[in-house]
């Protein structure tokens, strides 16, 4: 199996200096990967980026789906008591 010979932090520069406009063809053969090595670095550092932002939206939606559910729960609640005392009243009346 071989040796890493880039580091995380590493490979963000480099794909730092990919985005800041420079060519593919010119970061690669300074630093002796290959191209598509260079683009597959770039979307893994896109995914590390990423998630501030999505445990921000994440937490949200978890504190919406939360409120949902307490909402679903007291209305299932309102519909059994507003349902028994119907059926109570129908049958009372009778």
């Amino acid at each position: 199996m071989s040796k890493r010979r880039f580091t995380q932090d590493q490979r963000a520069a480099i794909v730092s200096e990919l985005d800041a406009g420079e060519m593919a063809a010119d970061v690669s053969r300074r630093y002796g990967v290959s191209i598509r090595t260079l683009y597959r670095w770039r979307v893994k550092c896109a995914d590390v980026k990423q998630p501030a932002a999505d445990s921000w939206r994440l937490r949200s939606l978890e504190d919406e789906n939360q409120r949902l559910k307490r909402q679903f729960a007291e209305l299932t609640l309102d519909y059994a008591t507003l349902r028994a005392a119907l059926i109570r009243d129908v049958r009372g009346d009778c």
